[in-house]
């Protein structure tokens, strides 16, 4: 007789088929889909294989455990369910939680960050970091009531624990399971240790600069895989095809036990649900919750995103985890864009069943909703939506303006021309709204309204402004979020004014257009963040080592071909130290700020300066003159530093050791030029201890 708690184990989402899928690719590489079929009938498995290695599946406790236990006694590996752990750890490099950890900055960190990781992977185990630092953590699990601790669990965790040091660069952790649940502790407590070198641990070493490629790498790939995303749903144009394809697709990117999503294309009109891991019968009981309460009201283990796009909200999208578990902020972030796509999507579904009478403007609407899911910068979305509109609205100029909140301007990114309908070459000109005209009020109070404008219409000023330039009629497009002004598309016509009267027909294929095109920018805007954060330091907002190494390469490249020295000055600030234990780190940031604005001022617009780490600075003059340049440049920044500092009422005052490299007298390739002018910057700062001040040295004594 089957007693309620072995009802429990058996029956429920309690492991992701993230991990079968693993022991099933382990399984068919030892024996080949024989093995993979023995397995499953020695597990008393009524699972398909295509089930369980569906990633957005999940299954039981007691078949976890079977499969562990069959795929050992298969492949007579008495570690076997360790090293399916391991595998799976190896596979979690690629994934979104990976760059997530990565994102802590350190192995410590990311194991910190396990217990919420753990929902990823299974709903039976509670896990707690109790101790985290350099090189070692101490992580404890407990069964949740009811699910025993099997051995096969705690070896399956152990070869997951190995996982974090690898992603920053370092061996795989070492698993020492000092107490184990499975064999009558009160919990399972393993310690995890892993290897720090030397030179691992210093900022921009090989290893680090590794990861932080791994990082970025990881990163794109997920931004491409929802951009192709969006070109796949935006393909298909029937709507019960297209919920199917966002859940199916979003699941695979935030791991949960259930998704469901609920909309509606027209505001009165019929509920269309979709949903993953659910009962048919037990979808009902979520659905007043998900549509009537407000996010505040969900509990923790409820992400909830809208479903919304400029021109409505369709309804929202649900991914649920176990009672007491919850989401990442990234994850949150991650699903908001698959939000923002099943909302695009409903768009062009809803805009097409409109455009069916229309032939050819749905057509244009689907060609550039394909042309913007592509990934890409901002720069490369304003080039696409300005080659794409002259397809949708019949115009002789496009231009695309984005907003550049620093400078306070719209930035002209991209000009189209029927005569050019792969872009014109332009500079990126800068537009200032006047304060209190149109473009100013719409930047403070962002609304999609359009503003035409031509000789009888529209705002007096703009019409000055637009008719400067040969037109006759010009149709400016907000592209807005809710809360946010993110550019301006202008689409102009230099005669047959009566080509962008403001007819219903017209606002509604530029509706079309923005809608494409925020979604497309909000993207592009992400992509933008995740290179910069990638490759500038957080604090100063300098280029950092990773960048600066891959343009002192280029810089390289371009010398040998060219003919010409570049020069290299490494600059290490004397006395630094000192400000920091007197009066704080935060003093000391606020000075390493007050020091990269003065580089920053003492160097051309061609130069790159960039901070190397701690107070380690450096500068690459790449120019054909740059001998010449070189001692100028050394001497502005000598001086810049050696002038006191006001931070935070203190007078602070500072020196700088100045190490020059010159390719290709020193070295002729990065790292050897990067060497010289350490050593150089050594050189000086030995000599100038004895003197008290700073100076420049070169190698050989330039």
């Amino acid at each position: 007789m089957t007693t309620p708690e072995h009802s429990q184990t058996s029956r429920g989402n309690h492991f992701s088929c993230s991990m079968s899928a693993v022991l099933l690719a382990r399984v068919r590489a030892y024996g080949g889909a024989e093995a993979v079929a023995e397995l499953l009938s020695m597990a008393g498995s009524q699972r398909t294989p295509e089930y369980l290695l569906d990633l957005t599946s999940w299954i039981a406790y007691d078949e976890a455990v079977a499969l562990w236990q069959a795929g050992a006694r298969l492949t007579h590996h008495p570690q076997f369910a360790r090293a399916v752990g391991v595998d799976a750890a190896e596979r979690l490099g690629s994934s979104q939680i990976a760059a997530m950890l990565r994102s802590l900055g350190s192995p410590e960190r990311a194991y910190g960050a396990v217990a919420k990781g753990a929902a990823e992977f299974s709903t039976v185990t509670r896990l707690e970091v109790t101790e985290a630092r350099p090189g070692f953590a101490e992580v404890v699990a407990t069964a949740v009531e009811g699910f025993p601790r099997s051995i096969e669990h705690c070896a399956w965790t152990t070869g997951l624990l190995t996982c974090p040091p690898v992603l920053f660069g370092l061996a795989p952790g070492v698993v020492e399971h000092e107490e184990c649940q499975a064999m009558g502790a009160d919990r399972c407590v393993y310690h995890v240790s892993w290897e720090l070198a030397l030179e691992e641990a210093q900022e921009g070493t090989p290893a680090q600069i590794t990861a932080l490629r791994h990082q970025l790498d990881a990163m794109k790939e997920r931004l491409r895989s929802v951009f192709d995303t969006a070109s796949d749903l935006i393909a298909v144009d029937d709507l019960d095809a297209v919920l199917a394809r966002i859940t199916a697709r979003a699941a695979l990117e935030v791991r949960a036990i259930r998704y469901l999503l609920a909309v509606r294309v027209k505001p009165d009109g019929e509920l269309h649900t979709h949903h993953k891991g659910f009962e048919e019968e037990g979808v009902a009981e979520y659905l007043d919750g998900l549509l009537e309460r407000g996010p505040e009201a969900h509990p923790e283990s409820w992400l909830v995103v809208p479903v919304a796009s400029n021109r409505r909200e369709y309804g929202r999208l649900l991914a649920l985890r176990g009672e007491g578990q919850s989401f990442y902020a990234e994850e949150r972030e991650l699903f908001e864009v698959y939000g923002r796509y099943a909302a695009s999507a409903l768009d062009s579904a809803s805009a097409l069943t409109e455009a069916k009478e229309r032939g050819d403007q749905a057509n244009a609407l689907l060609s550039l909703a394909r042309a913007l899911a592509a990934a890409g910068t901002s720069n490369e979305i304003a080039r696409r939506i300005a080659n794409a509109v002259p397809l949708v609205v019949d115009c002789d100029r496009v231009g695309v303006y984005l907003w550049d909140a620093a400078r306070g301007e719209l930035v002209r990114r991209a000009v189209t021309t029927r005569e050019a309908p792969d872009g014109l070459e332009v500079e990126a000109q800068g537009w200032t709204p006047t304060p209190g005209a149109a473009l100013d009020r719409l930047v403070k109070d962002p609304n999609p309204d359009f503003l035409f404008v031509d000789e009888s219409e529209g705002d007096p000023a703009l019409w000055r402004i637009l008719s400067a330039e040969g037109f006759v009629g010009t149709v400016l497009v907000p592209l807005v979020t809710a809360d946010s002004f993110l550019g301006l598309l202008t689409a102009a016509v230099f005669d047959k004014p009566a080509r962008l009267k403001p007819t219903d027909e017209l606002r509604d294929r530029l509706s079309g257009v923005a809608a494409q095109a925020v979604t497309a920018l909000q993207n592009g805007r992400l992509l933008d963040e995740m290179t910069h954060q990638a490759l500038h330091d957080q604090l100063t907002g300098l280029a950092n080592r990773l960048q600066f190494t891959e343009q002192l390469r280029g810089a390289l490249e371009r010398a040998r071909q060219q003919l010409h020295p570049i020069t290299l000055l490494y600059i290490d600030l004397d006395g630094f130290k000192p400000v920091n234990d007197e009066f704080g780190h935060d003093v000391g940031d606020q000075l390493l700020v007050a020091v990269a604005k003065r580089l920053a001022s003492c160097t051309r617009s061609d130069d790159t300066v960039a901070r190397l780490g701690g107070d380690e600075f450096a500068v690459l003059i790449d120019s054909q003159t740059a001998a010449g340049d070189a001692e100028e440049v050394s001497d502005r920044l000598a001086a810049a530093l050696t002038r006191p500092f006001m931070i935070d009422g203190h007078q602070l005052q500072l020196g700088a050791s100045i190490g020059r490299a010159v390719y290709p007298i020193d070295a002729e390739d990065a790292d050897g030029l990067l060497r010289c002018a350490d050593a150089a910057m050594f050189a000086v700062k030995r000599g100038s201890r004895a003197r008290g001040a700073g100076a420049v040295h070169s190698p050989r004594g330039r």
